[in-house]
């Protein structure tokens, strides 16, 4: 059996274990997944023979996105990336971008947040520098913020008895007063925030008290915009008192209370909100499952308009009344990036975006060590190429194109060629995707070097192209993913706590 597996033409190989992608000569297109589970079987499978079929030309949309490979197989491969005497034949599509097998962010709510605890975690997780946590990590990771403060919990929000008022915000509590909006605004341009945390931290001791008003949101939206930042995702924060929560509204009778999409509210806010660009929503709900095939879901809200919803894992299990055992705090970091947990996405090939409340604490380190330690063991996992550590929106954005990529397979003068044609998303229309949104995406093919990714037409820019040899799958060609930025952005500001 070994012997024939050996000799097997890569076509029927593939076709065997479950990967497609590969169209026929003419024909509508038509959707198709690109891919189901496959069976690695690591350096038995060989470079694609030359009794592969080439075919003369094809079609193919793909609107599930394609398998993860073994990235242990990748780093043993002995055969070359480029075999020149190969036809090149297109398979599909690989899940996620080579070599890894799963995809991973970490989405800290801003709650308790100060520019201190801010920098010491962004040091340590982003750059490679000495930091009093150790050697940074070089990682990927953004952040969320509030615009504005009305919370009135008691409590201390980081050492030295600091009080909740000095809790991190673009305006000074629910005033029009920039606090921290400079520095909050530098660090979305660079790349250190990505995600709203709705409009602010608005708990209160009295939950059927608010000071959030819809003029507040009109007045975040127009500072977002003049300083040039546009966010695609939300969180929904906190107590009842924060009614511009809008995920939930209407699902048990405890959601009541999240006014923002409901039009006939005085907190209404979604008319505006969306527009402005959110695209993914957290819609403050429990889930003990770390790893998913997919986070997204379409989310129709209460005023007719839909958004991308988003699973985020945030307890281990549920008590016996039903409530969710909350582990999303630094103290809950070892065990939510428990080896079981980052293995288990890595066989099943899963996303995963963790909840946190990384600056939540009091705790002068910022970050016990064992939480320390726990994102040591998720870079390793990252450099040893088996889990790619991404920002939110970033993982967010490659899943919908991923799963709705239009492509269609053309083969011409011993070439192959991809035609990306477009992004068939379901909330909020089919478009032609940039450069930028196609980041990743990645395709098997029995001759990278022969083989080409284009924008209908226009090839993709050699400098942006990745060859990998095979992963115990095929070889294959992609786009490059993100290169991750080490620079430390940390900056203090006057009066900024």
């Amino acid at each position: 059996m070994k012997a024939k597996m050996l000799t097997m033409s890569a076509a029927v190989w593939l076709a065997a274990v479950g990967v497609t992608g590969c169209g026929t000569v003419g024909g509508p297109e038509a959707k198709g997944a690109a891919d189901v589970a496959v069976r690695a079987f690591g350096n038995e499978v060989q470079t694609p023979s030359s009794g592969s079929t080439s075919g003369a030309g094809g079609n193919t949309t793909a609107t599930s996105g394609g398998v993860a490979g073994n990235s242990a197989a990748a780093e043993s491969q002995p055969y070359p990336v480029v075999n020149t005497h190969v036809p090149p034949k297109v398979y599909g599509m690989r899940k996620f971008p080579y070599p890894y097998d799963a995809m991973l962010a970490i989405s800290s709510d801003a709650d308790s947040e100060t520019l201190r605890k801010f920098n010491l975690i962004h040091e340590f997780i982003n750059t490679t520098q000495m930091t009093p946590l150790g050697k940074g990590l070089g990682l990927d990771f953004a952040d969320s913020f509030f615009m504005y403060n009305g919370d009135n919990l008691p409590g201390y929000v980081d050492i030295h008895h600091e009080p909740m008022s000095d809790e991190l915000s673009w305006f000074k509590g629910v005033s029009d007063q920039p606090y921290a909006a400079s520095i909050l605004n530098y660090y979305i341009h660079v790349g250190w925030i990505d995600t709203m945390h709705t409009f602010g931290d608005f708990s209160e001791r009295n939950q059927n008290e608010t000071l959030f008003s819809r003029k507040l949101a009109i007045q975040a939206i127009d500072a977002l915009k003049a300083d040039g930042d546009y966010l695609t995702v939300w969180t929904d924060h906190g107590n009842k008192s924060n009614v511009d929560n809008f995920g939930d509204y209407g699902r048990t009778p405890f959601y009541n209370y999240q006014q923002g999409a409901n039009p006939w509210s005085k907190y209404y806010h979604t008319d505006i909100t969306i527009p402005y660009g959110i695209r993914f929503v957290w819609p403050d709900g429990a889930s003990d499952q770390f790893g998913m095939s997919s986070m997204i879901y379409p989310l129709r809200l209460p005023d007719g308009r839909e958004v991308w919803g988003f699973w985020r894992y945030t307890s281990e299990g549920f008590n016996a009344k039903g409530d969710p055992e909350w582990n999303w705090t630094p103290f809950g970091l070892d065990e939510q990036l428990s080896p079981a947990h980052l293995r288990e996405i890595e066989i099943h090939h899963d996303y995963s975006i963790v909840a946190q409340h990384l600056c939540g604490t009091t705790y002068p380190g910022v970050l016990p060590q064992t939480a320390v330690q726990a994102l040591r063991r998720l870079a390793q996992q990252y450099y040893e190429g088996k889990i790619l550590v991404t920002r939110t929106s970033r993982l967010l954005n490659y899943n919908v194109v991923q799963q709705y990529v239009s492509y269609r397979v053309t083969y011409e003068g011993g070439k192959a060629y991809i035609h990306i044609l477009a992004i068939l998303d379901p909330v909020f229309g089919a478009y032609v995707p940039t450069v930028d949104d196609i980041r990743g995406l990645t395709f098997y093919t029995s001759n990278p070097a022969e083989t080409v990714i284009e924008i209908r037409n226009t090839p993709i820019p050699a400098s942006l192209i990745q060859e990998n040899r095979s992963d115990g799958v095929a070889p294959s060609i992609g786009i490059k993913w993100w290169p991750v930025d080490t620079t430390n952005y940390a900056e203090t500001a006057p009066g900024v706590y």
